[in-house]
């Protein structure tokens, strides 16, 4: 919230998918989950939500699928509990949005990156990390 990173989750995949569209669709609708649960959690604190939460997305194939409801014959292979992304959408919870890789914050969960941008995504994070000498050390804390 504000500037700084509230929750966050990674896990494997249930699921073989079978092209990058698929998997970064899978991975929209259990951020799609945690982002409904987020503004349910909020609202009982008060919150009013007069707009969709943002959901940003470096793959313009997932994008699409989520922002269109229709059957279409190359998805009929991927499980129903999937397309809650399309609901959450539809129903203007989520705002899809499509953010280039070279600027996808989530890729410091799931990826190596180099050392200038791994800085550089803790500290959209709102995390303050320094690296010390010998790889695999780090010291993390919060700034403010």
């Amino acid at each position: 919230m504000g500037d700084g990173a509230v929750t966050w989750s990674s896990k494997k995949q249930p699921i073989v998918a079978l092209s990058s569209t698929e998997a970064e669709y899978v991975a929209q609708t259990h951020a799609a989950k945690e982002l409904i649960w987020l503004r349910t959690i909020l609202s009982e604190f008060n919150s009013t939500f007069e707009e969709p939460t943002t959901l940003n997305c470096d793959n313009q194939g997932a994008i699409a699928l989520a922002k269109d409801n229709k059957f279409h014959a190359r998805t009929k292979h991927i499980d129903i509990r999937y397309h809650y992304i399309r609901e959450a959408v539809e129903n203007s919870d989520i705002n899809m949005q499509y953010i280039p890789t070279n600027e996808n914050i989530a890729d410091i969960f799931t990826k190596p990156l180099a050392k200038a941008k791994f800085e550089h995504f803790t500290e959209k994070l709102g995390l303050w990390v320094r690296l010390r000498g010998s790889v695999g050390y780090s010291s993390c804390r919060s700034r403010g």
